[in-house]
């Protein structure tokens, strides 16, 4: 059972949690939730397609990502999350925030993440991961163009591209 703090309009911690399993928070009441982009020294990213069996999305393509458990910090939830959903082990020092935004029923605080992690030594959650790839930006703008990655991505994808050129110096 994943229980979740709630926040306000804000982004205030409410002193009060949600079960996640029990659906959306109320109106005006928000959860936090993480996208993580891992890149490697080549400037390419580890993207993971989500189960068939996912309720959201299935058979589409993602960054790791999911919803900040009660008690943790958003760098924690991502660190988490590469490692629950890709047997990657980051520290705090792998993680750096980038962006952050909110949507109808949560922020979402988006975070990039080097390695070079071999993608045969990937260990994917299988109930939420059915394969993962690394891949350049150009075949990332194909897949995203091809409406096989999840929709999410729409909301940031060319603010994301900017920023990583402008405060990070990564081409593309």
């Amino acid at each position: 059972m994943e229980i979740l703090d709630l926040y306000d309009n804000k982004k205030n911690k409410m002193g009060k949690t949600l079960i996640r399993e029990s659906g959306e928070p109320l109106d005006g009441e928000f959860k936090l939730s993480i996208h993580l982009w891992i890149i490697n020294s080549n400037g390419e990213f580890l993207i993971q397609k989500r189960s068939a069996s996912r309720k959201a999305n299935p058979n589409k393509w993602a960054f790791t990502g999911g919803a900040v458990d009660s008690g943790e910090e958003s760098y924690q939830g991502a660190i988490r999350e590469a490692k629950e959903e890709m047997g990657i082990n980051l520290n705090s020092d792998d993680v750096e925030f980038l962006l952050g935004f909110k949507r109808e029923h949560d922020f979402v605080d988006v975070f990039i993440a080097k390695s070079d992690i071999d993608i045969k030594d990937v260990k994917m959650q299988e109930s939420e991961v059915s394969e993962s790839k690394w891949v350049n930006l150009v075949e990332l703008d194909e897949i995203i163009r091809n409406g096989e990655f999840v929709p999410a991505i729409n909301l940031y994808y060319d603010l994301f591209k900017k920023l990583l050129e402008k405060c990070k110096g990564i081409k593309f």
